[in-house]
């Protein structure tokens, strides 16, 4: 084989391995850089927000191709916004319910989820439940 055979089956070696990779590369959402704003409230310590939090960047990466999860949010505001549609839900007591908000950004591939491509997402709710203080939270339900 001479040299400019090798090199030309080299460089289609690579293009074929750049292009499985490009095809085979991640399949969830990203969850990298994820900014967190939080503090405690009357309902949730900082412990039980942030157990929250990570159930919905594990729910985001495995799912949402194409996003990147850039901010998550639980506060005060964000719980007596929220309070009567937690009462809603039957959460009177008898285990919890949390919504938390995110931003997030989409791509060329988020269109196969669903989502706009190359948009941002604001006001994104999650809405999370557990049977008890003791059991981690469960992402039941997402989106405006």
């Amino acid at each position: 084989m001479n040299r400019k055979t090798a090199l030309i089956a080299i460089t289609g070696t690579l293009a074929a391995l750049g292009i499985l990779a490009a095809l085979v590369g991640p399949s969830g959402g990203n969850v990298k850089s994820v900014g967190r704003i939080a503090q405690a409230t009357d309902l949730y310590s900082k412990d039980d927000i942030d157990d929250a939090f990570n159930a919905v960047e594990s729910e985001f990466a495995s799912g949402f191709k194409g996003c990147t999860l850039d901010e998550l949010r639980y506060d005060d505001e964000v719980e007596s916004k929220f309070l009567d549609e937690m009462l809603g839900h039957g959460q009177t007591g008898e285990g919890d319910l949390i919504v938390v908000l995110s931003e997030f950004t989409t791509d060329w591939r988020a269109a196969d989820e669903g989502f706009s491509p190359n948009d941002r997402y604001e006001g994104w709710q999650w809405i999370l439940t557990r049977p008890s203080r003791d059991a981690p939270w469960k992402v039941v339900d997402w989106g405006y």
